[in-house]
């Protein structure tokens, strides 16, 4: 197939894209790789994908000397030059991974969330309506789950209590997208991620903010005294279920073709277990202050994990990794990595 992946630069798209390389398909890549924060990981993921990144233009193709990937630096809110891509290249699939991530930061820039989550995703799912592509693949998370959240959280769970604008803006997309399947019989398969972790990660997410604690004996601050439970899942599991959903995507027969799941490890994980897990793949002590207050101030809830009976049922999506698995492998990952390859 050929498959246009946005975000490709991002942590998951760097793994999606390894992936679908791997597997023979065409993949051409965007990013706008726009964030300070992020930019030097993002440039040592695409090396890592055969690009040449001294080389790289704004809106020209780079080939990869690793396999058949093109990427190319593009933004998702450039509706014309996405439209543009799209109806020249004709993708079979469109995975739409490119976003804005992190509740505390969207509540700092709620337009840029807004912009980037809601605006964008419309606009590439506009892009998919005029390229006639075949099925279109969309990136949600767990926070869509607000005031309401009772884990474990199921797909048809009350989500219209958001209490950010990261998880607003994700819901919004969530409606966009169902309205394309349904006024434009565009198929399209929505996944809503559980805290995602593994090599090349991205640098604001808990996961990666533990390990670079830890390395620089800086301390933890953890809200609720400490007392909060995630579904930390290993990143292999989660392009495992993409890989699924990529095959099959909704059918239109007696329906709207839109298709919404959990994917996640599906396991309640006591924070403070992980971080545990983290100190002994890293070989060194976690320094931790705790907090009295609720998660509930920066736009969470306490318990957030998944329930992927759907996922399972309807895919036969089967995760394999549990977190004192894949602890040791991202910790000595980060420690051979970190201020050698990517700074955080």
């Amino acid at each position: 197939m050929k498959i246009l992946v946005t975000g490709a630069a991002g942590f998951i798209g760097f793994h999606t894209v390894s992936r679908l390389i791997g597997e023979g398909h065409h993949v051409v890549g965007i990013d706008n790789l726009c964030a300070p924060s992020t930019h030097g990981i993002k440039l040592a993921r695409l090396s890592m994908l055969g690009i040449d990144i001294a080389a790289l233009t704004k809106g020209e193709p780079q080939h990869s000397t690793a396999g058949s990937f093109d990427f190319i630096i593009m933004d998702i809110l450039d509706r014309n030059a996405i439209n543009r891509l799209c109806l020249t290249e004709r993708f079979d699939a469109i995975i739409h991974l490119a976003a804005l991530a992190g509740t505390k930061p969207s509540i700092d820039a709620p337009a840029e969330f807004f912009d980037a989550n809601t605006l964008g995703t419309q606009n590439m799912l506009e892009a998919a309506r005029l390229g006639t592509v075949k099925h279109f693949f969309f990136s949600s998370s767990y926070v869509v789950h607000g005031a309401h959240a009772q884990s474990p959280l199921k797909e048809n769970d009350d989500v219209d209590t958001p209490m950010s604008m990261y998880a607003g803006s994700k819901r919004a997309a969530e409606l966009l997208c169902h309205t394309y399947a349904s006024a434009y019989n565009l198929p399209v398969t929505v996944f809503r991620f559980f805290t995602a972790f593994g090599s090349w990660g991205r640098p604001d997410s808990s996961p990666m903010r533990i390990a670079k604690a830890i390395a620089e004996g800086e301390p933890l601050t953890l809200l609720n005294n400490g007392h909060l439970v995630r579904d930390f899942t290993y990143v292999d599991d989660i392009v495992d279920g993409m890989m699924m959903a990529l095959t099959m995507p909704p059918s239109s027969v007696h329906k709207v073709p839109y298709a919404l799941y959990n994917i996640g490890r599906s396991k309640p994980i006591p924070l403070l277990s992980f971080i545990q897990a983290i100190e002994n793949a890293m070989s060194k002590p976690a320094i931790i202050e705790t907090d009295a207050a609720s998660p509930l101030t920066k736009g969470e809830s306490v318990e957030m994990y998944a329930d992927t009976g759907k996922l399972e049922a309807e895919l036969a999506y089967s995760p394999v990794w549990d977190y004192e698995e894949a602890a040791p492998i991202f910790g000595k990952w980060f420690i051979d990595n970190y201020k050698v390859n990517f700074n955080m």
